[in-house]
């Protein structure tokens, strides 16, 4: 119903509105809001937009005007403006939390304490604009990005979750809806370089294929996130089944690893677990199509985290150094599950070649590999070596 503006506030009470527009933008200064100094100065265009912004949600709230499709769009322009400079999700968050709370208590300070009612309707609908304002922002926030970067928007969305940028309110004021919680999962293929765009396509549609998937990534670090809580099976079976789709899809073979916790918040510790689990399982000489948790992988993680050990181990591997043929030939057996006749037809060799360079491998490092607690040694030893060929950040 329209409301004629000397109904609901004093007469020039919207001439007040850049004085209002002032107070906001000093609020935004406030060391709740970081990069204080990108919205404070040098951005022009965004304070302009803003202050018309704010001044327009001042008059259509004493008018009880509902926002025409220009003044929707005034609203889009600042979430525009945020994805244009490069500004994090999490920026436009807080900005608009911050703002919308200072344009409510400034709107209080302005209008006179003897029209409670007044004021209560007015700021009412200032209330009810800026939700308005602020899904629009971050719809065109998104969608800006985007279309900047040339992905679809559910990469973006999955980005801003696995960095705790991304909340349901969030997601929701972007037009997505969000599962209670999701199984993290990080695929890596072997070799990246030998990845052609038509492979990286169909394991994309694999992954669309599961109802409410999100994922982010090349395929030399994917990171997927399967909706837990409501889909008709366990995350963790969907999971696998992936992890044995993909090395077809890919033309090679995929290493995976998953972590999960009860909600979104959890979102980012789960995807870091599930990267620590893959750096871990990179080194893993017989790792398979399994998908890895960190508990499948503890003497891996006291091995990596213990660099005295880890060099000890590795060292073992020196008097092979010069053979990279019986380093390789290791590292197959053990992939192979110590099947003679599955390692020699892998290498291309007889078995009786694959006999002799066993017999190599005893004699140059000490250690027999058709022993068992020989062959759990060489395991070790190559998982150290791979481990100490890793960068430090990913172990």
């Amino acid at each position: 119903m329209h409301v004629e503006p000397r109904h609901i506030v004093p007469d020039g009470m919207t001439v007040r509105s850049a004085e209002i527009a002032a107070a906001v933008a000093e609020a935004l200064k406030s060391d709740l809001v970081p990069m204080s100094d990108w919205l404070a100065s040098g951005h022009e265009q965004y304070a302009s937009q803003r202050s018309r912004a704010i001044e327009r949600t001042l008059e259509l709230a004493a008018s009880g005007e509902p926002p025409s499709a220009h003044d929707v769009q005034g609203m889009r322009v600042i979430g525009e403006e945020f994805a244009r400079n490069h500004a994090p999700l999490s920026l436009l968050v807080i900005s608009l939390e911050v703002g919308i709370v200072a344009l409510m208590r400034e709107s209080w300070r302005a209008l006179p304490g003897d029209r409670f009612a007044d004021m209560t309707q007015f700021t009412g609908q200032v209330a009810l604009l800026a939700e308005t304002g602020r899904q629009v922002a971050l719809r065109g926030y998104l969608q800006t990005r985007a279309e900047i970067e040339g992905r679809p928007e559910r990469e973006i969305l999955a980005e801003a979750l696995i960095s705790g940028e991304c909340t349901p309110e969030t997601a929701q004021a972007m037009g997505e809806r969000l599962a209670p919680g999701y199984l993290v999962l990080a695929y890596a293929v072997t070799d990246p370089a030998r990845v052609d765009a038509r492979q990286v396509a169909a394991v994309h549609r694999a992954i669309d294929e599961v109802p409410g998937s999100l994922y982010c990534g090349d395929l030399s670090a994917l990171v997927v996130l399967l909706p837990a809580g409501e889909a008709a099976r366990p995350p963790e079976e969907t999971g696998a089944e992936l992890a044995g789709r993909l090395p077809a899809l890919a033309g090679q073979p995929v290493l995976a690893a998953r972590a999960r916790r009860p909600d979104l918040a959890g979102i980012p510790a789960a995807h870091e677990e599930a990267r620590q689990a893959l750096s871990l399982v990179k080194a893993v000489p017989d790792a398979g199509a399994t998908v890895y948790q960190m508990d499948d992988l503890l003497p891996e993680l006291s091995i990596a985290r213990q660099p005295d050990i880890r060099r000890r181990l590795a060292a073992l591997l020196a008097p092979l150094d010069a053979r990279p043929d019986l380093l390789r030939t290791l590292g197959v057996l053990l992939a192979c599950d110590l099947d003679r006749e599955r390692t020699a037809s892998e290498l291309g060799i007889h078995r009786r070649t694959l006999r002799y360079r066993l017999d190599r491998i005893k004699t140059l490092s000490g250690i027999a590999p058709d022993s068992l607690p020989g062959i759990q040694l060489l395991r070790a030893a190559l998982t150290a070596q791979h481990l100490q060929e890793q960068a430090p950040d990913e172990l």
